[in-house]
């Protein structure tokens, strides 16, 4: 990811963007009720380091914050602009949203006004008062070291924040843009992310020397993040959009680690804002756990077993999801895991199960489950099998007696269920429980109409798993859109905003399997 443009070709905000109306919002930015909630509070300060002016600040405490763990620190300026519920960036929704998924670590957000007078009439707005371009415009070390020795203290006396550089963050837009890099470039031991909209770097206060400064002083160790449109302004300070290309051409020669956003748009904060989760997450992806990304997951073209996705979940420390052929010369395929749940969905073919005493003949869509520490073998019916697997280990320590008195291993053939047709299709139902190591654990098959979409994006803590059994759907998951079909595989993480919608002229048929 590093030295390239930000990917916007599969983003469901912005592909295609042809001017800047057709930036909007997407689901990452939308509020929702089970989503945990930070808190907002208001607050004033008057500066020593800028005498005689005043400033509303507001202070974003994240629902998972916690005494006892150092949070990372995210500073906006302009932090009215960031902060307005229904404004352009909407950044405490984000950062709900972004947090709950595990794309963010546990975050506070200084959201800072600029300085007004004390002596002057009160400002017609924010962005009317006194102070703000000879905080933000001016191209030293002051503004930083007004956050460093004045409001990050004052923050500090209630919250535990980290004090690794890589843990704190930086962001605005317009002269906030450049009053940002300017605090992580002078002080890159406190400021170590950067995050400009629509950057200023022009001759306002001398803000057009840095593409050269950049070139030619060592390399420093921030990472930054640029956004601005082609369409932003040419006056006689410079022109926005020519000086932003300069800074990533100058990033780029120096090796920095960045990502240029280039789009259509104008001086404001449409696109910044259209884009903000996935910013965001590229910005803080080396500050959390790496996991199983979302998005739509097949063999390559040609192979007919394999792995989908391996890794760590929210709610797995290990998970594993494949493929699987057994051919009648197989004979019995012993299944045995100490450590580890694992469930069995055949997708083609037909192979006998064996759990205890249980035996069991089942076909295509058919389920089995084997409890860890449990033994089973299964063996191919007909000339060749294919099946769906998933084996596991969960996060939480595992309850063996609760999975068996729920229970235990067992075996379910798709023919012998129910069919419930609704309005939109149908629906089979396969279990609803939990097990040793999943508190929540249930399956579904959907039947789903054509052109009908399931339901607008919604998010659940369970995470998700969709396999197309037949038909042709596009999903939305957060704010990208994915396409699958007959044996494609979706993944939907914990609390990411999801909707499926049947793109084909008959009935689709899908499994839908959650978990937490």
């Amino acid at each position: 990811m590093k030295n390239q443009f930000f990917s916007i070709s599969t983003m469901l905000i912005c592909s295609v963007a042809l001017a800047q109306e057709s930036y909007q919002l997407g689901p990452n930015s939308w509020s929702y009720e089970k989503i945990p909630h930070g808190t907002i509070t208001q607050h004033r300060w008057e500066s020593q380091i800028y005498p005689n002016t005043t400033r509303d600040y507001y202070i974003y405490v994240p629902a998972q914050y916690d005494r006892d763990q150092a949070a990372a620190l995210m500073v906006f300026q302009d932090g009215h602009a960031y902060l307005k519920e229904d404004g352009d960036f909407r950044v405490p929704i984000v950062f709900d949203n972004l947090i709950s998924q595990g794309k963010m670590p546990v975050t506070i957000g200084l959201f800072i006004n600029p300085g007004h007078d004390l002596n002057a009439d009160p400002p017609e707005n924010p962005w009317r008062v006194s102070n703000r371009s000879i905080e933000y415009d001016e191209v030293s070390d002051t503004y930083a070291r007004f956050l460093i020795e004045e409001l990050i203290p004052e923050l500090s006396k209630s919250y535990n924040l980290s004090d690794h550089p890589k843990m704190r963050s930086i962001c605005g837009l317009s002269s906030g843009g450049i009053c940002a890099f300017s605090a992580a470039w002078f002080k890159p031991d406190h400021f170590h992310k950067v995050m400009s909209h629509i950057g200023s770097f022009t001759n306002i206060r001398d803000g057009h020397n840095y593409p050269s400064m950049i070139r030619k002083n060592d390399k420093k160790d921030i990472k930054v993040f640029l956004q601005d449109g082609k369409n932003d302004l040419d006056n006689g300070a410079g022109n926005w959009w020519l000086a932003n290309l300069q800074m990533e051409t100058a990033l780029k020669f120096k090796g920095y680690e960045y990502q240029f956003v280039a789009g259509e748009g104008g001086h404001d904060g449409l696109h910044g804002g259209a884009i903000l989760p996935e910013s965001l997450t590229w910005l803080w992806d080396d500050a959390v756990t790496a996991k199983i990304p979302s998005g739509v997951y097949n063999l390559s073209d040609g192979m007919q077993e394999g792995v989908l996705m391996s890794g760590e979940s929210m709610h797995f420390s290990t998970m594993r999801f494949e493929i699987k052929i057994l051919s009648l010369e197989d004979g019995k395929r012993d299944l045995f895991n100490r450590d580890r749940e694992q469930i069995l969905i055949v997708k083609e073919g037909e192979m006998e199960v064996s759990f205890g005493d249980q035996t069991q003949v089942i076909g295509p869509n058919s389920v089995a489950f084997l409890l860890p520490g449990e033994r089973g073998n299964i063996a191919s019916k007909t000339p060749g099998v294919s099946y769906f697997t998933m084996s596991y280990v969960s996060a939480k320590k595992p309850d063996l007696p609760t999975g068996k008195e729920d229970g235990g291993s067992f075996i379910i053939d798709y023919d012998q269920l129910e069919y419930r047709p609704h309005d939109k299709g149908g629906i089979r139902n396969f279990f609803r429980r939990s097990t040793a190591m999943c508190s929540y654990y249930e399956m579904h098959i959907t039947n789903l109409n054509p052109g009908i979409k399931s339901h607008e994006p919604h998010i659940h803590r369970a995470s998700e798993i969709v396999i197309m059994i037949d038909g042709e759907t596009e999903m939305e998951i957060g704010n990208e859109l994915y396409q699958a079909k007959n044996g494609g595989v979706y993944f939907l993480p914990s609390y990411v905003p999801h909707a499926i919608r049947n793109t084909g002229d008959r009935q689709c048929q899908y499994f839908a399997f959650q978990w937490e």
